[in-house]
């Protein structure tokens, strides 16, 4: 098997071949965004993708609904897949369409599910933004709440995180994608109770959101919760702040320099390094970088070359026979600018010293 390998001083990082995991050309259906993941058991994880138009947009469009699969084996397997069922109600009622951006497993075993909500009305079908509602099971994904809105503002919920008992949000408040107003602010929530309800902790305090997109948060070394944004105006610099006190406080700091770009960024932490992974500038190219602290980034590396509207992507921490290992969830492009097949990748972490 070919695998790229990006050797460090004192670890080194082995990522393998691509999969197909949804074959999207052979139904003749596209999958844009809707790549959330969470285990909620050892082993066992939920895997959400979206079925949407081929043809609306070029399928850059969320325009169709939700399904998901179980694995009970780190990802060998899965299940066949179920529609989502809150996703297939809203579509067939024609009010709105329906992703699942981020899920995470509350304390008590509960999948919450954090769903954004579309008109229909606009072509590309995934802006503008109402506010985010959340859905939860009990039962591993059998059955479902009704939804309820965990956020007031109208928005876009890029990431979520569990850290000691307590789910954390992030949210920039912009109906539409890029930051063009002071009131375009990013907000961080946290639920104390499994996700029946969210409050609002802060408002990062970058001193401008203009041209600004995106977001990913991930907790690293002492309890520091790092977060990051999208710059359009400078692609290979991240904006970056860092908080203390999970989230209530913040300290803006210099941006991340990554020498590739990216867009829509995805963090994660395994094995004690920092993975960062997405579009890379100019809207083109899947990029991957390492770093030790979550702050100074790699040379990066490709892992796709392809232009257009794919490359969206998340991830999800898994363990099996060989160790800890980061499953990566990604859309690759089969036709045309924006038809993609959904994609797996695994990426293990090696110490050397």
């Amino acid at each position: 098997m070919n695998q790229i390998i990006l050797e460090h001083e004192r670890y080194r990082v082995r990522i393998d071949e691509p999969t197909i995991y949804i074959d999207n050309e052979k139904r003749r259906r596209s999958g844009h965004m809707t790549h959330a993941m969470t285990e909620f058991a050892s082993g066992t994880f939920i895997d959400f993708n979206a079925n949407c138009s081929p043809t609306r947009c070029g399928g850059h469009s969320v325009y169709g609904w939700v399904e998901y699969r179980i694995s009970r084996d780190a990802g060998k397997t899965y299940s066949e897949a179920k529609d989502f069922p809150y996703s297939v109600e809203s579509f067939l009622e024609g009010n709105w369409t329906i992703s699942v951006e981020k899920a995470v497993t509350a304390p008590d075993g509960t999948i919450v599910a954090l769903c954004l909500r579309n008109t229909m009305l606009e072509e590309v079908c995934c802006e503008p933004w109402l506010t985010p509602v959340c859905v939860r099971s009990h039962d591993g994904g059998e059955t479902w709440s009704e939804p309820y809105e965990c956020i007031p503002y109208r928005g876009r919920i890029y990431d979520a995180v569990v850290r000691d008992g307590v789910i954390y949000a992030m949210i920039f408040c912009n109906e539409h994608f890029l930051g063009t107003s002071p009131e375009h602010v990013y907000r961080v929530y946290a639920s104390r109770d499994c996700g029946q309800s969210f409050e609002e902790l802060s408002v990062v305090p970058w001193p401008d959101t203009t041209r600004r997109g995106y977001c990913s948060m991930i907790f690293g070394g002492a309890g520091k919760l790092h977060v990051y944004a999208y710059n359009e105006a400078k692609e290979r610099e991240m904006d970056h702040a860092v908080s203390s006190d999970c989230g209530r406080t913040w300290t803006v700091t210099e941006p991340c320099y990554v020498a590739k770009g990216i867009r829509n960024p995805q963090t994660a932490l395994i094995d004690g390094v920092f993975i960062l992974h997405g579009r890379g500038e100019n809207g083109r190219d899947f990029v991957c970088y390492s770093s030790e602290d979550a702050v100074h980034w790699d040379e990066g590396v490709y892992l796709g070359r392809n232009a257009g509207g794919c490359y969206y992507s998340n991830n999800i921490n898994l363990r099996d026979e060989q160790g800890d290992f980061l499953l990566i969830q990604y859309s690759d492009l089969y036709d045309g600018w924006a038809r993609v097949n959904t994609m797996h990748r695994t990426l293990r972490v090696e110490k050397t010293e």
